[in-house]
């Protein structure tokens, strides 16, 4: 039989309201768990606000390039590599799982009693 493991609080999700929890919790000296079913840190950074916004500044970024000229910039033809968007989109993704990771209690052992 395994061992049991006994915490101070028990967080479910690591979305915006629970991340920010538990790392306060853990920062406090409690020992705290977090349970993630899927996404750790929420569905923001990983599929919905932040891919979205980082995609789309791609696209503005773009844009803004082909009016060049109207602010006194010369360029040549202008387009878009989707594979490059999309895989700066995925290193964003990336790096913000493990910033969400490194934070967690589980990860702190400073933070354990």
């Amino acid at each position: 039989m395994s061992q049991s493991e006994h915490y101070d609080d028990l967080v479910l999700g690591s979305g915006e309201p629970g991340k920010y929890l538990a790392w306060t919790l853990a920062k406090g000296g409690h020992r705290t768990a977090v349970i993630e079913r899927e996404l750790i840190g929420g569905s923001c950074p990983n599929i919905a606000c932040l891919p979205s916004k980082n995609v789309i500044y791609s696209s503005q970024v773009a844009a803004l390039t082909r009016r060049s000229y109207e602010f006194g910039i010369t360029t040549g033809p202008v387009s878009m590599d989707m594979q490059a968007v999309r895989q700066r989109k995925r290193q964003m993704v990336d790096d913000l799982v493990t910033i969400h990771r490194n934070n967690l209690p589980m990860n702190r052992s400073s933070h354990r009693r």
